[in-house]
This record gives C-alpha cells, structure tokens and sequence, in this order.
C-alpha cells in the first residue's frame, strides 16, 4: 500500500474502468487524474508491482472527506486488499490538519463499509458531493447507492 504517482495514472485509469462498466464507479478522465492522483492510494501486487487496488480519499471543505473510485482487481477479490484501501484512507483522514470530521461514501455495497465502522446516513448530508457528483449522474434521479459515515 503506498500513495500514488503521476505514474500510476494510467494504471489506475484501466483498474477503474471495469468497475466503471458496471456502473459501480464514476468514471475518471486522465485530465481530472492527472489534478486528483494524490489524492489515491495503490495496493500493488508484491512481487510484480501490479496495481491490484485503488481508492481515494477526496477533499470536500469543513474537515469532510469521501471515500471514492474504490476498486480491487477481480483476481484479487477476498483477500482484505479492499479493506486495506480504505483502512489507509482512514489512516490518512486521521492525519490531516486539522484532523477529517467526517469520511462519508455512497455506495451499492453498504454491509462492506459497515463492517469497517461506517454507519448509515442520509445523502442530504452531503450537498457539496451531490453539487459535484450527483447531478451529473444518469441515475440522479433514481439513485442506488447507499450513503454512510464514518467518524473518528
């Protein structure tokens, strides 16, 4: 588990794009990867140094903080990496200065954040994401995800 560099940008981009296909990540374009990559964390592969997950921990005012683009390579899948990402998030929120108030996340797997200590919230928690985010989305108005909270 490391930060990401400019360098992991195009390996991020094709991790993320399978999960985009299924609709369980926004997609991202280079350009807003190249403004954002630091702002993710990599697990890679050990002995290769494969990209085999992702996620970010995006900044939106007021010491709050979203957990977003959290992929893990399907090969990959039960064996914690997910979990790892977003533990390094949380580590990274903690150490902010000052220190994140809140991590909120949407998303179409809840009992995965619930079990890292996130609880259930409402959306209207988060109007700077629905500003940012939301109102792009083609299921903006019929929306699937479930918003949860985490605080330290």
């Amino acid at each position: 588990m490391r930060p990401a560099t400019r360098e992991d940008i195009p390996g991020i981009l094709a991790l993320l794009e399978e999960f985009v296909q299924q609709q369980l990540v926004l997609p991202r374009t280079p350009e807003e990867m190249a403004e954002n990559y630091r702002n993710f964390v990599v697990a890679c592969q050990e002995k290769t140094g494969i990209l085999v997950g992702v996620g970010a921990l995006r900044p939106h005012g007021e010491g709050l903080f979203e957990v977003r683009s959290l992929a893990v390579s399907q090969a990959y899948h039960g064996q914690g990496i997910g979990s790892q990402v977003v533990e390094a998030l949380l580590q990274r929120a903690r150490n902010m200065t000052p220190p994140a108030q809140c991590v909120f996340t949407l998303t179409k797997r809840p009992a995965f954040f619930r079990n890292l200590g996130f609880r259930l919230a409402p959306k209207e928690d988060f109007p700077a994401k629905i500003w940012t985010d939301c109102r792009l989305c083609p299921k903006y108005h019929c929306c699937d995800e479930t918003a949860l909270r985490w605080e330290p």
